[in-house]
């Protein structure tokens, strides 16, 4: 299977149990057709033969010309090959039995399989990827296309960022592009992130959304759902596919037209304002370097273990960093970065009319 995925080429195996869900997993993006992939991607259960220069620690392996980057449920081997192509091989942890039933009724989503696995791929494997070209950069935003071009909703976790996107899946002109995280190319232009969106609780006040999300789900999950919504609506949500939500996907790239960074401050009413440039793109790399910590600290760990052992990092924090720097600043330049500031205290309802508004207003006013 080869897709088309943030603008580059993708080629997929592995195990045949595991079909099933990756093809679910990767059925919004595009078919890559003859062209040659650029990252090969093999996704199993048991790990091939790798032997480690070095353990740093135990989360974090090196080899000769790669690393292996460990999470909880799933470990990623990371190499190049001699042609340049990346080379990945991504081993699922089982989890089985009364372990697996005590998570799920703990977590925030009582996940089905194919919902653990699309999040694994996508956080663990997908996004990670784009670290190791040149001329893309992940940024910590919603994204949708109006009138043909895109905007991001950017902010720290929480600002409501994905709570102004689900109110603009209302205008019939909007496009889904991404929900949590979106890849920016070095010439502006956005590549629609498939990972499916998270709904929480509060986003289903005043709406039919909560009937949405909860179709087709069993009575122990709606159960959950209800019981957690009830004690605090922010603990509690669930995943939907793009597009049972939004009537268009946009999983090629777009040109990207408008930076809106929602920032929760001390004012009396919501207000927008420009943003300057060197700001945008600091806030930018602030974000999501805090946002994406689980695999930068690997980058730093490989840092560390090409310096305890004498040899050459494949990838440094500090080279992402510069590189996501050169990027941001050449495409920022090109489009309208503004600052929405929110009060503390306001309706759910009212933030969400108030965004969505100004941002369609705005995109559709452009010439």
């Amino acid at each position: 299977m080869k897709k088309i995925i943030f603008g580059k080429c993708y080629a997929f195996s592995g195990d045949a149990s595991l079909e099933p869900m990756l093809a679910k997993s990767l059925e919004l993006y595009t078919d890559a057709g003859d062209r040659e992939p650029e990252v090969n991607i093999r996704i199993g259960h048991a790990v091939s033969a790798h032997m480690p220069s070095s353990i740093n620690p135990t989360a974090h392996k090196t080899f000769a010309h790669g690393m292996q980057t460990s999470f909880p449920r799933i470990d990623v081997c990371w190499e190049r090959a001699g042609d340049g192509r990346l080379e990945v091989e991504a081993v699922i942890k089982p989890r089985r039995g009364i372990r697996r039933t005590v998570h799920k009724l703990m977590s925030m989503e009582y996940p089905r399989g194919a919902e653990t696995f699309e999040q694994m791929l996508h956080e663990f494997v997908l996004v990670p990827s784009v670290y190791f070209f040149k001329d893309v950069v992940p940024i910590h935003a919603a994204s949708v296309t109006i009138a043909g071009s895109a905007c991001l909703l950017a902010g720290t976790g929480g600002a409501g960022k994905s709570s102004a996107m689900l109110a603009l899946r209302r205008n019939e002109d909007v496009g889904f592009v991404s929900d949590d995280i979106v890849i920016m190319s070095d010439t502006a232009r956005v590549n629609g992130n498939m990972a499916w969106p998270k709904i929480y609780g509060y986003n289903c006040i005043g709406n039919a959304m909560k009937s949405e999300i909860l179709a087709g789900r069993g009575w122990i999950d709606r159960a959950h759902f209800n019981i957690k919504n009830h004690l605090n609506s922010a603990n509690v949500r669930r995943k939907m596919s793009p597009d049972r939500l939004y009537r268009r996907v946009e999983p090629a790239s777009v040109p990207l037209t408008r930076v809106y960074y929602v920032v929760r401050e001390d004012v009396p009413e919501i207000r927008v304002s420009a943003l300057g440039l060197s700001d945008a793109v600091d806030m930018t790399i602030a974000v999501i370097s805090a946002e994406y910590s689980v695999f930068h600290d690997h980058l730093y760990w490989e840092e560390y273990n090409a310096l305890a052992t004498a040899r050459a990092p494949m990838l440094t924090m500090a080279e992402v960093t510069a590189n996501w720097r050169r990027v941001l600043t050449a495409s920022f330049a090109t489009v309208g970065c503004f600052k929405i500031s929110v009060p503390f205290e306001v309706e759910h309802a009212v933030y969400q009319d108030s965004v969505s508004d100004l941002v369609v207003a705005d995109m559709t006013a452009q010439p």
